[in-house]
């Protein structure tokens, strides 16, 4: 459930399809991010999952998005 909602995070702001994206997909190279981008990509799943994924963009900046995701499912408490 929380892949999914991640990848049509990532997907509405970048305007590709959903499928496209995979958890080795690199922001920048693969998917065309810019660090706006991900700025914006890390606010919205903040917003939507109630976490705090870094205190500063700065200090955590992913380079995939199964990156993100696994940051995500550790502030969730899914990864044991």
């Amino acid at each position: 459930m929380e892949w999914d909602k991640i990848r049509s995070i990532v997907a509405e702001e970048l305007q590709i399809r959903a499928e496209e994206i995979h958890m080795d997909s690199r922001f920048s190279e693969d998917l065309g991010a810019d660090s706006l981008n991900v700025y914006r990509i890390i606010t919205e799943i903040e917003d939507v999952f109630s976490v705090e994924v870094s205190d500063a963009f700065s200090d955590y900046n992913p380079q995939t998005v199964g990156a993100l995701y696994n940051r995500v499912s550790e502030l969730l408490g899914l990864v044991y």
